[in-house]
């Protein structure tokens, strides 16, 4: 019912007009994931199908441990932690997830018209302009922290209690958590005595805690209190 009403409407606006409202943007995007999901999992099922049909009709063994089977058919018979990453079934569950979450941000739609809620959705959509401009010094700092850490450690792979700095991806992902406090201090530490680089990484990991969590991350907190004063 959905999709027809969203043809409809696209067929009667016109695309370009459409377009132009991010609400349409924001049910296109989320009835496409759901197509996607269905149609991904609906293609598991035909190949589920097709294998139970060669068992039915090639295998007369009940116990299929004892039965040299086709690659495409015994794949089907493996736990869910052999499975391929570009399964059909897997796709499916993280695009249903996603479009789960899209389908819940639709309310949103409803809530600028409530005495309520309306002024703090509002200053939702004043926040995100907000976090916009602060991601611009957020993304400056940060990348000059990773490459900074990634340079000093990254010569210390396998001589260290975690692989944090070791590499770009683990740069990245040390200092995000490090946001939240989920990140621990062993990461600058060294097995060997190399206490002239143990001790810079101590300094500049002390340094991109203060300055983002202390300094930028409530910034961006006086930013966000600002503009809902502003809107109220």
């Amino acid at each position: 019912g959905m999709i027809w009403s969203e043809c409809k409407e696209i067929w009667e606006e016109g695309p370009r007009e459409y377009v132009m409202h991010l609400w349409n943007l924001l049910d296109f995007g989320m009835l496409s994931i759901f197509v996607a999901s269905f149609t991904a999992r609906f293609m598991a099922f035909l190949k589920a199908s097709e294998a139970q049909q060669y068992v039915d009709l090639y295998v007369q063994d009940d116990d299929l441990n004892n039965v040299t089977l086709p690659p495409e058919v015994a794949y089907f018979t493996y736990a869910r932690n052999k499975w391929l990453p570009s399964d059909p079934q897997i796709i499916s569950e993280g695009l249903y997830a996603i479009a789960v979450v899209l389908s819940f941000s639709r309310i949103a739609y409803i809530l600028p018209a409530n005495e309520s809620f309306g002024p703090l959705q509002i200053s939702l959509g004043r926040t995100v302009k907000d976090i916009f401009k602060f991601m611009v010094i957020f993304i400056m700092v940060f990348l000059a922290f990773m490459i900074g850490m990634f340079n000093l450690y990254s010569y210390y792979l396998g001589a260290k209690y975690n692989p944090a700095f070791t590499t770009v991806e683990e740069s990245f992902k040390t200092l995000f958590w490090s946001i939240f406090g989920l990140s621990e201090v062993i990461s600058v530490v060294l097995k060997y005595d190399h206490k002239f680089i143990e001790n810079i990484g101590y300094v500049l990991y002390g340094v991109y805690n203060v300055t983002m969590v202390v300094v930028l991350l409530n910034m961006l907190i006086a930013m966000i209190n600002n503009s809902y004063q502003e809107i109220e």
